[in-house]
């Protein structure tokens, strides 16, 4: 009996030493990870339960779509939980990860790569922050097993994936070096994601123009990402869940196009809703509209594409405006967080371009005042990210049109010659003003104060001057922007730029 007693001890102390050693494992694991798939996923982690819709996929749904926008306007609770990098093997295993925890009235999946035939991207450093923030689980162990499994398969610095799984899991394997980088952030202190994981791009980039084909030219499925998108479209099938396929804006190539149309077909086959906004061609203008050449959205593209998806799930599934109910009263602080975070990044541009683009977003009026209209529209861009300041969002479904740059609403930006431009937009009451040379003498009479326009040879100024006896201004040499939040009346921006440093 006492020998019995006595193995007992031995193995329950052995059990509890190896207890100890994985939580102290754990601990050390996280101190010394890379931060970047908690502070974007962990406050989807912490309340999975009040999510309705999930966006997935790659880095066009990461810049693409905003969900605090969607709480906004429509009362839609999202996350937009894709990732850089992200094929369709890493999506359909982070859905099966996040389905661990939450519940999802609507899955909405990006499909872009589809016709890829690889499991993984090259970057390593991609798939930890699509997977790092998910704790250890069989799901998780069932994830890195499938995606690793090709021992072929290698990253960018040429180490192999079957090689890594460890690290996966046990995120120490990775990240082991990186104690002398530490900081306080490492140990709690690291700022979250005030976005619901969409991450702004601020760039305005040139991107190259593209061919669309017909819709018919359609690709035949092979490849992982077909297989993959089978098993999203099933697995939610299974647990009630309604399923949106989008194929977001960007410079798509014929191959990609013929992908994206087989993908209809599937959509079809399962009955299931498909957007795709490359055949579209109508929500947002390449110009302006894109961060990079590749074309990834900018903060303006991505406010059409959310308004789109916004007004099509509002009309075309069962999910709930949310505003108001008593289990989501928090996210209107977090709007509130994310409409300062908004203020703070327009008021950190020091690019004319990136300005301007910001200001298509209808939480702000905005007053531009030019001193040359004819030397600001020698620049296309500028021209046309003046007219994007008050475009109105498309919203046509099924459309297939070329191009949504066609929209051009100033009617005397172009006319005004070499004289003094001033644009007054008040995007929330969708009207806007046009005042040219002479004109901007009058100032202009707002609901929170009297407007001042000044322009002579030593440049521009705008002036807003408050009941309260406030005043905000805002001088250039060549531009003045002042901005102010349209609910509130309150001055977010004043900022003065120089047309030679934005000229093409």
């Amino acid at each position: 009996m006492k020998k019995r007693m006595n193995t007992l001890r031995r193995v329950l102390t052995g059990a509890l030493f190896f207890a100890l050693l994985l939580g102290t494992l754990a601990a050390v694991s996280r101190v010394v990870e890379r931060k970047a798939s908690r502070t974007r996923f962990e406050p989807f982690l912490s309340e999975p339960e009040d999510i309705d819709v999930l966006f997935i996929g790659d880095s066009l749904v990461v810049n693409g779509v905003f969900p605090m926008e969607l709480w906004q306007d429509y009362g839609i609770a999202a996350y937009n939980l894709a990732s850089y990098g992200n094929t369709l093997p890493v999506t359909y295993w982070t859905l099966m990860n996040a389905l661990e925890a939450a519940s999802p009235r609507l899955v909405v999946v990006g499909v872009k790569d589809v016709e890829k035939s690889y499991k993984l991207s090259g970057s390593s450093s991609d798939v930890h922050t699509a997977l790092d923030c998910y704790p250890l689980s069989l799901t998780k162990l069932r994830a890195v097993n499938d995606l690793m499994d090709d021992p072929y398969a290698v990253d960018d610095s040429g180490v192999r994936y079957a090689d890594m799984k460890g690290e996966y899991l046990f995120t120490l394997g990775k990240y082991h070096s990186r104690w002398s980088e530490l900081s306080t952030s490492d140990f709690g202190g690291y700022a979250l994601n005030r976005q619901k994981g969409a991450e702004t791009g601020t760039g305005v980039a040139d991107a190259r123009d593209y061919d669309l084909i017909d819709e018919g030219q359609a690709a035949e499925e092979g490849g992982w990402g077909y297989v993959y998108l089978r098993r999203i479209l099933g697995e939610c099938a299974d647990r009630g869940m309604e399923v949106l396929l989008v194929h977001l804006p960007y410079i798509a190539s014929e191959e990609e196009q013929m992908a994206a149309n087989a993908v209809r077909y599937i959509a079809e086959e399962y009955g299931v809703g498909y957007i795709d906004f490359v055949s579209q061609d109508d929500t947002v203008d390449y110009a302006v509209d894109c961060m990079d050449a590749r074309a990834h959205l900018n903060a303006s593209g991505a406010r059409k594409v959310t308004d789109y998806l916004g007004r099509y799930i509002a009309e075309h599934y069962d999910v709930e405006d949310r505003r108001g109910q008593a289990g989501w009263l928090d996210w209107d602080e977090d709007m509130a967080v994310y409409a300062r975070d908004k203020d703070d990044l327009l008021r950190s541009q020091s690019s004319l371009e990136s300005e301007l683009m910001l200001l298509h977003d209808d939480d702000y009026s905005a007053y531009v005042l030019v001193r040359d209209a004819q030397a600001l529209c020698g620049s296309d861009k500028l021209r046309t990210l003046m007219h994007n300041i008050v475009r109105e969002h498309v919203y046509e479904e099924d459309m297939f049109s070329k191009w949504a740059n066609a929209i051009f609403p100033l009617e005397r930006l172009e006319a005004a010659g070499a004289q003094p431009y001033a644009l007054l937009a008040e995007r929330s009451e969708g009207t806007f003003t046009e005042l040219v040379g002479d004109e901007l003498n009058g100032g202009a009479a707002l609901s929170f104060g009297e407007l001042a326009l000044d322009a002579d040879v030593q440049g521009v100024c705008v002036t807003l001057t408050q009941g309260d006896g406030r005043e905000s201004a805002a001088q250039g040499a060549d531009v003045a922007v002042l901005v102010v939040r349209a609910s509130t009346g309150e001055v977010v921006a004043a900022k003065g730029f120089a047309l030679t440093e934005t000229e093409e």
